[in-house]
């Protein structure tokens, strides 16, 4: 599928790697969203933002962030100390805030839903380089700067245009 849809398999996240830590217990496992689709994204954010009882004011819930992304982003567990308990948004709203794995699957969630940079289809301009339409709207070679650094005389456009190297203006 296209990379405009979040189509993979849930991802678990375990407390421990086995193969790093010797314990007589299996470790307990996490299982989160790959990446957060939109209508994840979007409760997530419904969570922190809610209206009041009198439909008029608007209630902040800042502190609920975490909360938020482990209740819309764990589909289910497993493992010795989560086995008999079923995952629902009771259940992760009273888990132990202190939890070094809870810590890892925040770090998890926060890693594969990072916003990526959009493209910059324009090159980028410098001030005081000609934008409006002139033929001369490239910056200056890196020969150009250096020469400007070593005589001290910038290249401003009016003083290109005073040499003879833009067109006249039209008026």
């Amino acid at each position: 599928m296209s990379r405009y849809f979040v189509t993979d398999p849930p991802v678990p996240v375990m407390e421990f790697d086995p193969s790093e830590v010797i314990s007589d217990t299996p470790p307990n496992v996490i299982y989160i969203k790959a990446k957060m689709d939109l209508a994840t994204d979007a409760r997530v954010k419904s969570e922190l933002t809610k209206i009041g009882d009198d439909r008029k004011t608007m209630e902040l819930h800042l502190g609920e962030n975490q909360l938020a992304l482990l209740i819309h982003n764990i589909v289910r567990w497993e493992g010795p100390d989560l086995s008999s308990i079923p995952c629902t948004p009771d259940n992760i709203r009273t888990m132990n805030p202190t939890e070094p794995h809870l810590e890892k699957v925040l770090e998890e969630i926060a890693e594969r839903n990072k916003r990526k940079a959009a493209p910059n289809p324009k090159p980028p301009t410098e001030p005081g380089f000609a934008t409006n339409g002139s033929h001369d709207a490239s910056p200056p070679s890196a020969a150009g700067i250096s020469l400007q650094l070593a005589t001290g005389t910038p290249r401003s456009p009016l003083l290109r245009a005073l040499d003879g190297h833009q067109r006249p203006s039209d008026d």
